[in-house]
Order: C-alpha cells, then sequence, then structure tokens
C-alpha cells in the first residue's frame, strides 16, 4: 500500500511538474539598453504558440519544462534560451544583439512605422547630429546635412544670418517653386516657410532658425515618393524628420552637459571683377558669435524619464547690422508603466533677427558698393546704417504622444502636435535721413500668426503567422492644419524727430490684412510582411482630401510598395560578405495646388457709378495635387570593411500645374490672361545615388584608423508636356523636351555701329537654350582620421558639375554703371582707336559681350569646396581622472567651414539663389539667380563640451 502511494505522488508530481507555468520576462536592446516593443516571443517546439513584448517591452509566456523560447524581432539577432525546469512567476531580462552590419539603427519607414534599415525599401538616410554636434560646430541645419546624404543638395541662399535653405533633392522633376521637404520634428508638423513681410524675399528669415543644433539627436531624409507615399499630397519634395534628445534609457541617474561655442567668420573669397573692389571688401567685417548651451538628462525609475535644455546663441555676420540673438528652452518627459505610455515635448524659442539691405534692390548696400566707381550713388551709407529691419518673434512647438497596448496586442497611439510662431516685422527710416526724396521719415510694421497643428491616430498588431513568418498590420489617420494671418501698414512723413508711432505719421502708403488656411486629413493603411528576418515586404495606400484641391475632387490616393532581400543568410555567400541587401520600390505623393488656385473670387469696390463686382480670380473646381510616381532600385552591401550602397530612381510627376490663358469670349477680362490653373504638365526625372564609406587603416592596438566616404550623385530631368505652350519667367524657360526651368534668353552676335562707324551696343541674338540650374552631377568625399583614439581629425569637401547661375550682379554693373574691369578697360581701349579700322571694330565686339544682353551672364557654376575641417580632442579619461569622476567626459573642438573653393563662376559664390529658396510663387520665378547676395563666409569655432 505504502509502495502504491508513494508510486502515484511521484507520478503526480511529474505531471504536476511538466505543467505550463507563466514566464515573465522584458526584451532590451543590448546596445542602447532601450526596451523593445513588437518584439516575437514563441515556443519551439510549439510554434503556433507565442505572444509579443508591449509598448514597455514587457511579455508574458506559458512554458513548460524542457521547451525552448525563442525571441525575435527585425534587424536583430533571435535569440533563444531552453528550459530544463521553471519556476512560476520566474521572470527574464532578454537583450537582443544587432543582426546586422549596415547601419543597424531604427530609421523612419513610413509615417507609420520605423524600422531597421536592413528591413526598409527604399534609401533613406539617415544622420547622426548628436555625434556630429558633440564633436563639432555646425550653425545651421544646412550645415548639419549637406554632404552628408545621398541625393541632395541643401545650402543656405545668402551669406548672411538667418537666411533661407534651399533643398535641391533628387531630379527635381516638377514646375513648382515650392521645393522644400516636409519637416516633423518630434512628430509634430514644422512650418518652415521663410517670412519676407518687410523685406525681399532674397533676404527673408528662415523658420529654421529656431532650432539648436545642439538639440537635436538623429535626422531620417525621405528623398522621394517611393519612400514619402505614406505622407501623401505634400510629401513629393521628400520629407526629413528630425528627433530631439530625450531623457536617459538604462539605468537610473542624472547627466548634466554644458557647450560653449564661439567663433568668427569673415569673407572667404574676394571681389576682383571691378575697377574699385577696395569698397566692397573692405565693407565687410568680421562676424562673432557666441553660444551657451547646456542639457539635463534623467531618468529616474523605469517608468520615468526627463530631459531639459537652455540655449543662448548671439551671432553676428559679415554684412554691418547683421545679427540674430536668439534664446530657446526645451522640454521633454517620458512616463511607461505596463500597457500605457506618454511623451511629451515642448520648446519655446525668442529670437530678433536684424537683416539690413544688402541685396536685390536700389538701395542696397552691395548694389550701392558695386555699381559704380564712387560708391553710394543712391543711398548714402549714413542713412544705409540708420534704416532698421528686423523680425521678432516668439514660437513655441509642443507635443503629446499616448500609446496604450490592448488586449489581443492591439496597439494604439495618438500624437499631437502643435507649432505656433509670432512674428513682429520693422522697416523704420528714421526722421532726417534722406532715402529717394524721402527726409522726413517712413515705417512698416507687419504682425503675422502662424500656426501648425497635426492630430495622428494609429492602430497596429503584430501577428506570428508561422515560425518564420510575421506579419504587421497598422492604420493611421493624419490630421493637418495650418493657418497664416498677416496685418501690417506702411506710413511715412513724420511731424517732427524722435517720434515715429504709426499714428503720428501725415501719410498711410497702405495696408494689409490678410488670412490663409489649409487643412489636409489623411488615412493611411500598411501591412508589413517579413520572413526569418531576411525577405520583408511593405504594401500601403494613403486617401487625402484638402481644401486646396477643386471640390469636383473627392479624393487622392497614393499607394507604395516595398521589397528588401537580404542575400547574406543564403549558403552560398557565408564567409564571403558581413551584409548584403537588395531592394526595390515604387510610390506615389503629391504637392497641392496653391492657395486659391480651386476657388473663383471676386472684388467688391466703389465707383462713380455705384457698387461694382469684378472678377479677381477664376478658380479651377478640378485643380488637383501634382502628383509624383517613383521606382526605386539599389542594393547595398558591406564587405571587408567596406560598404556601398547603389541606387537608381525614375520619376514621373503629371498633373503638372500650367496657368493657361482665359478667353474673353467667356467674360474673364484680358487681365487674367495667363491666370487658370490646370493638371496638363508632365515632367519626368531620373537619377542614381552612389555611397562608398571604406576603414583603410586599423592599427593592432585600435587606436589609430582613417576612414574614407564617398558620395556621388547624378541626376537630370525632362518636360514631357508643357500643354503645347512655353512658359517663361525672366531667363527661366519650361518647353516640352527640355530640362525644367531652362536658361533662355538672348546673346551678344557682336557690335552695332552708327553711320559714322562708332559704336552703339549690342546686338543680341533670338532666345536660345543656354543650360539648367540644377547640376549633374554633385556630392562630397572625404576623411575621418583617429589617432591615438583621443584626437580625431575630419574633413567633408563637397563638389557640383553641370549647374549655371545667371549672374545678375554682373550684368547690370557692366550695362548701367562704370565699374566692372574687362567693360571699363574694353571702353578705354576703345577710345583710343579709330571708328571703322579693324582694331576698332574687334574692340566693339568684344565689348558688346557686356552691353546688356542676359545670355552673356549665364554663367558656369561648377566648384569644389572645402566644406569643413574639425579636430577634436577627447579629454574625457584626463578630465574624469582630475576631477575625482566630476567630470564624465570632455571634448574640445575647432571647426573650419566654407576653408577653400575652386570654381569657374565669374562671381564670388557659385552655390547661391536670389530666390532665398522655395518660394509661394503662382506658375514659374527665377532660378538660380546672383542678384548682389552675399556670399557664403567663411568661418571658425571653437568649442568645449563637458558632461557631468
Amino acid at each position: 500500500m505504502y509502495k502504491t502511494f508513494t508510486s502515484l505522488s511521484i507520478t503526480a508530481l511529474s505531471c504536476f511538474a511538466l505543467q505550463a507555468q507563466n514566464i515573465q520576462g522584458t526584451v532590451f536592446d543590448k546596445a542602447s539598453g532601450k526596451v523593445i516593443s513588437g518584439a516575437t516571443i514563441t515556443i519551439k517546439e510549439r510554434p503556433k504558440e507565442g505572444t509579443f513584448s508591449d509598448g514597455n517591452g514587457k511579455f508574458n509566456l506559458s512554458l513548460r519544462p524542457g521547451e525552448t523560447m525563442l525571441v525575435k524581432m527585425v534587424g536583430f539577432t533571435t535569440y533563444q534560451e531552453h528550459f530544463t525546469s521553471i519556476k512560476e512567476g520566474h521572470h527574464v531580462d532578454i537583450y537582443l544583439t544587432s543582426g546586422v552590419e549596415l547601419d543597424e539603427v531604427m530609421i523612419t519607414a513610413s509615417l507609420a512605422n520605423s524600422r531597421s534599415k536592413r528591413a526598409i525599401g527604399t534609401n533613406v538616410d539617415h544622420v547622426d547630429a548628436a555625434d556630429i554636434v558633440a564633436k563639432s560646430n555646425p550653425s545651421s541645419l544646412a550645415d548639419l546635412v549637406n554632404g552628408r546624404i545621398s541625393g541632395a543638395q541643401v545650402y543656405n541662399t545668402n551669406g548672411k544670418v538667418g537666411m533661407p535653405i534651399r533643398f535641391d533633392i533628387r531630379s527635381a522633376a516638377t514646375f513648382s517653386m515650392e521645393r522644400d521637404p516636409l519637416i516633423f520634428i518630434d512628430g509634430v508638423r514644422y512650418n518652415n516657410s521663410n517670412t519676407a513681410d518687410v523685406n525681399s524675399s532674397q533676404e527673408a528669415m528662415s523658420a529654421l532658425n529656431d532650432l539648436p543644433m545642439n538639440d537635436i539627436a538623429s535626422i531620417d531624409v525621405i528623398k522621394g515618393p517611393a519612400a514619402a507615399a505614406s505622407y501623401g499630397a505634400e510629401a513629393a519634395n521628400g520629407v526629413v524628420i528630425i528627433q530631439t534628445k530625450r531623457g536617459l534609457s538604462g539605468q537610473k541617474g542624472v547627466a548634466v552637459n554644458v557647450k560653449y561655442t564661439g567663433g568668427i567668420s569673415e569673407l572667404a573669397n574676394k571681389y576682383t571683377k571691378y575697377v574699385n573692389n577696395d569698397a566692397l571688401n573692405n565693407f565687410f567685417n568680421t562676424g562673432h558669435q557666441n553660444q551657451f548651451y547646456a542639457n539635463l538628462s534623467a531618468k529616474f525609475d523605469q517608468s520615468n524619464s526627463l530631459f531639459f535644455s537652455a540655449n543662448s546663441n548671439t551671432t553676428s555676420g559679415t554684412i554691418p547690422g547683421n545679427k540674430d540673438n536668439r534664446q530657446t528652452l526645451r522640454g521633454g518627459y517620458d512616463f511607461s508603466k505596463d500597457n500605457f505610455k506618454l511623451g511629451f515635448t515642448a520648446a519655446y524659442v525668442k529670437g530678433k533677427l536684424s537683416i539690413p539691405q544688402s541685396a536685390s534692390g536700389r538701395d542696397d548696400a552691395i548694389w550701392n558698393l558695386m555699381r559704380d566707381q564712387t560708391p553710394w550713388p543712391f543711398i548714402s551709407e549714413e542713412t544705409w546704417r540708420a534704416i532698421e529691419k528686423s523680425y521678432t518673434n516668439d514660437r513655441f512647438t509642443g507635443s503629446l504622444k499616448l500609446n496604450y497596448t490592448f488586449p489581443f496586442n492591439i496597439k494604439m497611439e495618438s500624437l499631437v502636435g502643435l507649432d505656433l510662431n509670432y512674428i513682429d516685422g520693422l522697416n523704420y527710416l528714421p526722421y532726417g535721413f534722406l532715402q529717394g526724396t524721402n527726409s522726413t521719415g517712413a515705417k512698416q510694421i507687419s504682425d503675422r500668426r502662424n500656426l501648425n497643428l497635426n492630430w495622428d491616430v494609429k492602430l497596429s498588431r503584430n501577428f506570428a503567422l508561422a515560425e518564420k513568418w510575421q506579419l504587421n498590420l497598422s492604420l493611421l489617420s493624419q490630421l493637418t492644419k495650418a493657418t497664416e494671418s498677416v496685418n501690417g501698414i506702411s506710413v511715412r512723413n513724420f511731424a517732427v524727430p524722435g517720434i515715429s508711432n504709426i499714428a503720428s505719421a501725415a501719410e498711410i502708403l497702405n495696408t494689409t490684412d490678410t488670412y490663409f488656411e489649409k487643412r489636409t486629413h489623411g488615412i493611411y493603411g500598411e501591412a508589413f510582411l517579413s520572413y526569418n528576418n531576411q525577405l520583408f515586404i511593405n504594401t500601403g495606400v494613403r486617401r487625402d482630401v484638402s481644401n486646396m484641391i477643386g471640390r469636383n475632387v473627392a479624393s487622392i490616393w497614393y499607394p507604395t510598395v516595398s521589397v528588401a532581400y537580404n542575400v547574406k543568410p543564403m549558403e552560398f555567400m557565408k564567409g564571403k560578405i558581413d551584409d548584403w541587401k537588395v531592394r526595390a520600390a515604387y510610390g506615389e505623393s503629391g504637392r497641392l495646388p496653391y492657395p486659391n488656385d480651386a476657388q473663383t473670387s471676386y472684388l467688391v469696390e466703389n465707383s462713380s457709378f455705384g457698387t461694382l463686382v469684378r472678377p479677381l480670380r477664376k478658380g479651377n473646381p478640378d485643380i488637383k495635387p501634382e502628383r509624383t510616381g517613383e521606382f526605386e532600385i539599389g542594393t547595398d552591401i558591406s564587405f571587408f570593411k567596406q560598404r556601398l550602397g547603389f541606387t537608381y530612381y525614375l520619376q514621373n510627376t503629371r498633373d503638372a500645374i500650367v496657368y493657361t490663358t482665359l478667353l474673353p469670349s467667356l467674360g474673364w477680362p484680358s487681365s487674367l490672361s495667363g491666370d487658370y490653373p490646370e493638371n496638363i504638365g508632365k515632367i519626368r526625372g531620373r537619377g542614381i545615388e552612389v555611397t562608398y564609406n571604406s576603414r583603410v587603416f586599423t592599427s593592432g592596438d585600435q587606436k589609430n584608423s582613417l576612414d574614407l566616404f564617398v558620395i556621388f550623385n547624378n541626376q537630370s530631368n525632362k518636360v514631357i508636356s508643357s500643354g503645347g505652350r512655353d512658359i517663361i519667367n525672366s531667363v527661366n524657360l519650361i518647353r516640352e523636351g527640355l530640362p525644367a526651368f531652362s536658361f533662355y534668353t538672348g546673346v551678344s552676335e557682336g557690335a552695332l555701329f552708327n553711320s559714322s562707324g562708332v559704336y552703339t551696343g549690342a546686338k543680341e541674338s533670338t532666345p536660345q537654350v543656354l543650360g539648367k540650374p540644377f547640376p549633374t552631377y554633385n556630392g562630397s568625399f572625404g576623411f575621418n582620421l583617429q589617432l591615438v583614439n583621443n584626437l580625431r581629425v575630419q574633413s567633408l569637401f563637397t563638389y557640383s558639375k553641370g549647374a549655371k547661375v545667371y549672374n545678375i550682379s554682373n550684368r547690370n554693373v557692366a550695362s548701367q554703371g562704370n565699374n566692372y574691369k574687362a567693360s571699363e578697360d574694353l571702353k578705354a581701349l576703345l577710345a583710343t582707336q579709330t571708328p571703322g579700322t579693324d582694331e576698332y571694330i574687334n574692340t566693339a565686339n568684344e565689348l558688346s559681350k557686356y552691353a546688356g544682353p542676359r545670355g552673356n551672364f549665364v554663367e558656369k557654376a561648377d566648384f569644389i569646396r572645402l566644406s569643413n575641417v574639425t579636430i577634436s580632442y577627447d579629454l574625457g579619461s584626463w578630465a574624469k581622472k582630475q576631477t575625482n569622476g566630476f567630470f564624465k567626459s570632455c571634448v574640445l573642438s575647432i571647426t573650419g567651414n566654407n576653408l577653400w573653393l575652386k570654381t569657374n563662376y565669374g562671381g564670388v559664390e557659385p552655390q547661391i539663389d536670389s530666390q532665398g529658396g522655395s518660394k509661394r510663387n503662382r506658375g514659374i520665378s527665377y532660378l538660380s539667380s546672383d542678384w548682389t547676395a552675399v556670399p557664403a563666409p567663411r568661418s571658425y569655432a571653437m568649442s568645449v563640451n563637458i558632461g557631468f
């Protein structure tokens, strides 16, 4: 009896031991210490049983003794652990390691998701901004991005402080002047439009001034519709995703970082084309920068982390009076508990930018110093220095993000973003200073209110279809609203000196009162299928509605599909490469019509006959966004410490907006001719992007190394249809069969003479095509040298070939002034020669090249530039030892920007644009023109970056 009872007891205990026990765990990224949500946890012996890690990386799994747990996540090596015995409630921390070598970071794959680069079928560039800023001193977003991403040129359009940034991304296959990408900062739809309420567009204030470079953690650049389709009707120019720094991850604690940057700037290249160059060269002064930055990162426990930063930056430019003074406070808070996660960011910026007029006008400084041998012909230097042109702005940006994981592992994310910007403009001429015919003062003020609001809601769920197959489904709604209101007044003639309030002026010149509102709602669905962490297929579609499209257009659909396949796991590749991915994608996105293109409006005015109503604008009820489809194919391969990336893309843009002629017979006045928008244009673009990174040398002790990098881009576009008509503005042309915005104007065909044989001017040819404003080839190269483990030397060269620039400056000086040396020398020579002689005729023919035809000043603008050199020294170990651990890090750096330039351009700066970047412009305007623009300065900066 006893033996029987004992046998039964042992059998019962054995059966009990074999019953499944509940195991709890948390999944972490081993490299960063951050939790991983959405990891798949399965049982090897029972592959259909499994779960997912929640928003906090936590999971619960019912596991039996003798079974093996598998943890999988895209971009990470599969984790495997065998359990011989299990205690109920056992907890395990799982640390996943990177499974690839190819840029294994989480980057933006679409509006709905971020993924490992391994899993993305498009070429999305990732910039580790935090690492760059820690060791160098970029002064703007252009300095941070240009030359570090493929397929794009990003540069300031004017050399003054606070000027707009121009983005030339891929083939520029568009008729639109709107060329800026969408910009999101911490999920907030950022208003990056330039402000030119009291000055010219060439000298507009850039909205990107408000973002301190030291606060940026990373930047993802989505360059084409193949990747940007999920962003819909405004994303054909690409998307820039900026993430700012957040609180500590991993273990709890507090970290403090402080950084001081001091620098100077100067005229990089002297003016040499004029008789009197000294007046110009001596006008520029030495600019200065002083920046103080500090941040605090904290993690209080596993649920709470905090980030706070403060930045004060005062920068003066090379133009007298050009100064930017800006203070920024930024904070972020993250909370996570079980299935709930909250994230909050807020930033406040207060700034003032002074922009004295130095370009594109009769009263600008450069023109007054350039035109004649005796400077300041139109305005005195005293008056110029007395005029104040400035913008003051207060800006708040904030986001609130909520995540919750429901039963059945359904994850909901909701984000609300706000960007609110108040800008006051001032253009003030004090009493007693003569401008034109006015010496009794003038004043123009503007009051601008910009608001951007976006609300995103996403639902997603992971599915383990089989042992090696995973599926993620996402559905996202995005609502965006943008409003702009501008009020302004311009007056002149004050009664007495010292009184300049608007009410005291004797004459009101004009008033402004405008309001603009844009609303867009998009719904985006996405399915992401992966097999064995090797094959990745993504499909999605977005539906957009907007008040910017015609009332007869119900909605617009934008599809996307991409495939990525990792070749390395294949048997024949083992041991031969570190990694290899092939990829292909297709997607479509758009550019919204210009404001009011869809709306017909009338003007009500009084007359001697009573109230009149006359047509002001005829809108098109069928107008829809310009639409670009892009096919992209490429590969990324890593082998023997070499990395090579190759991308080919083909863009087809249809429904480009062309402004056509209205027929007077239909009741529309001739004043509206050429003002009716229609979707009739087509343009095709193509290009290749090549990136190469190489570890050339590593010493045996790993303390010395040399890395080289090269980026090569080739791009082109061609107009397929422009509605059967030429579209011309100044010297730029859109014509079927040519690149968009080709230069098109007349050139000199020789001299004209009167009956006495005396030279009278130039004979101008009929207009001809003279080139294009975009480069055929461009890119960058450089090296990163590490010595004795602490000293780093980095360089960045940029280059461009095939673009041309219309040099309005030299053309106007040669034809209107007396200071262009080439023409003045010829005039002097001609005065010594006899009319009618061969030598006189030859000199006259040479002189005619400078007489006025625009085409003679459409010039090549090829260049190679040493854009940046940074020398940094890491004193962290020494400082930590000297302070008994009080200092955690210390980096000293010296940075030089725009140090050397070689160009065939006749001006002083080939990479410039008097349009000031993108413009809201109905139809086309001129691109790549140099109208007395301030050249990019050479700058030097030193920084001390200390961590506590």
